[in-house]
């Protein structure tokens, strides 16, 4: 194509501007259109891996699938849009209009679309089930926007050897759009409006933008009247579903729903039954759908999560109590135990959600110590010193892999005092004899400094809660004993211990900045709890949420 293009005469080119010229799209218009598509293809493909996380989860995996469709639609448009300007109808500028119009519309309804598919392929198997539903939700919007960079450049190709000149100018202005579209959206926008909404908006500019240009362009204004038809038919459609269909249960009512950073958050009150048979509520905190804070509903501040009222008992033998340091805020049902045994407590939460909805739902205290920011980041900027830091952040699919390594350990060990403990929760494991993130932590932890100890409150050597304590000093276990708790049964704390030899210590390493190979050992971790999510979600029921959106 290529060849043929520079064998064609110069007096090609300036007919084809000749008649291009007769009608509106002049040069500061398609420059225009490259960089908003450059924008929109980016936040297509950050908010298409946001809306996968409550279905498929957000690991490396989940990512990996998103970036290949992305780039696959992005070439398939674009070799698309450089084999179409061989055919004499897109001579005229109109039909970069259409495309533009037509590319606005799939994303406007794209957070529709994505949520029925996933319901209907939430019982495939994992990659089958993350591939199909991308390819049916993702792949066409940014098709649409890749066919529209060789559109452009074709139009905007005055003369053969200015071919290069011309490409280089449309990418790097569509790249400077994928720039500021990014930044704009993944720092303020989505961490204050969510998902759907913004990519509903945007999708809706892009197509009403598109209208603009169509009643300019004398070849098209004439459909002007369809065009308004069809995006009016689209936005009731998308915006008629704008208060979401939430997979639920029969016993279960939404109280809130909120889109953001972390993904998908809900609120509910459940009817549940306790293990005499009685009747009981409970309010639960899910993030993509994986539970982050389970409490009674009339007690709030009392957490039905073992690992949370085993920290309670094991911290009243720790030593000096002044300060405290929280990673990973869960609502807040650690922070209550740390505020009714140390005199000073900071906490640590990325998502500024999690902090409002433990203060609105579950008995949070309101408090000044508490800072929105990666965790990593302010252990590495702090100038404070704690008897006690807590990192309860691996849970899910979710787990910030800097947080866990050598060298944020290093630091954490600067920041404690000299009796000072540092405690890690990794909640929910299953199979501990195939797992080798448990190890590879300890011996990153013992490569640290750190004297370590393992704790599971279920008393299983099989699955549950694995709890580091890391001590700079040995901790003498036979020495403390736990009273009984919410679903601890108290005793000797010896009896709560794991031996490190229960897990696959071989296949373990010491986990680096450089090298961290956090998702491969937690690959099967992630698709037993991925899979088990999935089988709960084909179980619900859609009903549409309560709240307002």
């Amino acid at each position: 194509m290529v060849n043929n293009f520079n064998k064609r005469p110069a007096h090609y080119f300036k007919k084809r501007h000749e008649i291009c010229s007769q009608y509106f799209m002049k040069p500061k218009n398609l420059y225009l259109i490259s960089f908003i598509e450059g924008g929109v293809v980016m936040v297509t493909e950050l908010a298409g891996a946001k809306i996968l996380t409550p279905f498929f989860g957000a690991s490396l995996y989940s990512w990996a699938s998103t970036l290949s469709i992305t780039l696959f639609a992005l070439m398939t448009g674009y070799y698309t849009g450089g084999y179409v300007t061989t055919k004499s109808r897109f001579a005229s500028s109109n039909q970069i209009i259409w495309v533009f119009l037509v590319s606005g519309l799939s994303v406007l309804i794209m957070p529709t679309i994505a949520t029925f598919i996933m319901q209907k392929t939430i019982s495939f198997s994992f990659f089958s089930g993350l591939i199909i539903s991308e390819l049916l939700f993702l792949f066409f919007p940014i098709f649409l926007m890749g066919m529209i960079s060789p559109l452009i450049i074709f139009q905007i190709t005055k003369k053969a050897e200015l071919s290069g000149r011309s490409a280089g100018n449309i990418y790097a202005i569509s790249t400077s759009g994928g720039i500021l579209f990014t930044l704009v959206f993944g720092f303020i926008v989505i961490p204050n409006y969510g998902i759907s909404l913004p990519l509903r908006i945007l999708g809706l500019s892009v197509a009403a933008l598109a209208t603009v240009f169509l009643i300019k362009d004398k070849l098209s204004a004439k459909k002007f009247p369809q065009a308004l038809f069809l995006i009016l038919l689209v936005a009731g459609i998308s915006f008629n579903k704008s208060r979401p269909s939430i997979p639920l249960k029969d016993n279960m009512k939404l109280l809130e729903y909120s889109e953001g950073l972390l993904g998908e958050l809900k609120v509910t009150n459940e009817h549940v039954y306790g293990n005499d048979g009685s009747p009981t509520t409970v309010l639960k905190l899910r993030v993509n759908n994986i539970p982050q804070n389970y409490v009674f509903a009339n007690l709030p501040t009392q957490s039905l999560f073992p690992y949370v009222n085993f920290t309670r008992q094991l911290l009243k033998h720790f030593p000096k109590k002044e300060s405290a340091l929280l990673i990973g805020l869960g609502a807040g049902s650690l922070f209550k135990v740390l505020k009714d045994q140390y005199a000073y407590v900071e906490t640590v939460e990325i998502d500024k959600r999690i902090y409002d909805f433990g203060v609105k739902y579950f008995g949070m205290l309101e408090h000044k110590e508490h800072f929105i920011t990666d965790g990593r980041y302010y252990i590495n900027s702090t100038k404070k010193k704690y008897d006690l830091i807590i990192v309860d952040v691996i849970i899910g699919e979710s787990i910030p892999a800097q947080l866990i390594t050598l060298e944020s350990f290093r630091q954490i060990y600067k920041l404690l005092n000299t009796n000072g403990t540092l405690i890690i929760e990794h909640g929910g494991v299953k199979g501990f004899t195939e797992n080798a993130f448990v190890p590879s932590i300890y011996k990153t932890l013992t490569a640290t400094g750190f004297q370590v100890n393992l704790f599971n409150p279920l008393l299983s050597e099989k699955i549950g809660d694995v709890m580091f304590v890391a001590t700079k000093n040995p901790l003498d276990v036979s020495k403390i004993s736990l009273l009984p708790d919410v679903l601890i049964k108290g005793g000797a704390l010896l009896q709560y211990t794991l031996p490190i030899t229960l897990f696959d210590y071989k296949s373990s390493n010491i986990l680096t900045d450089d090298k961290n190979n956090l998702d491969v050992l937690l690959k099967s971790h992630y698709f037993e709890i991925r899979k088990s999510i999935r089988k709960e979600l084909a179980s619900f029921k859609s009903k549409k949420s309560d709240r307002p959106f």
